[in-house]
């Protein structure tokens, strides 16, 4: 290949690796404004959700609670969202918006008490993220 297919495949590939989060975010927001909830607060489930993930691995060593802690943090923060909006009738921006602002606080506070890096998370090593996938 020459050097400009070459990029060209680079870019593409980059692309849908880093639009994979924003898609998914975007079709959980789909989903709950059909169900008739407006959710802005997804930006904050997903910091959570990072956050939780990157923690819980570097304390168990093990992608898969990583994962299933960052569903729990996600899942907490949309109760969460839901029994503010739906329970008690709240304005469903204004929660979302509280969720953002508590998830960007929150993760840097808990980040810098817990491993103290200046509000970020140990960098993981490969037993503690998943392996890639390789397609033929």
């Amino acid at each position: 290949m020459d050097d400009t297919t070459l990029w060209i495949v680079s870019l593409l590939a980059s692309t849908v690796r880093l639009a994979t989060p924003l898609v998914l975010a975007a079709l959980a927001g789909f989903y709950s404004e059909r169900a008739g909830v407006v959710d802005i607060g997804l930006e904050g489930k997903m910091l959570t959700g990072a956050f939780a993930a990157a923690a819980t691995a570097t304390a168990t060593g093990s992608p898969w609670a990583g994962l299933a802690a960052a569903i729990a943090a996600s899942l907490v923060l949309a109760l969460v969202h839901g029994f503010a909006c739906i329970t008690h009738r709240g304005d469903q921006v204004v929660a979302g918006v509280a969720i953002n602002t508590i998830a960007a606080g929150l993760t840097a506070v808990l980040a810098n008490a817990w491993f103290d890096l200046g509000g970020r998370t140990p960098s993981l090593d490969g037993t503690q993220r998943f392996l890639g996938l390789h397609f033929p």
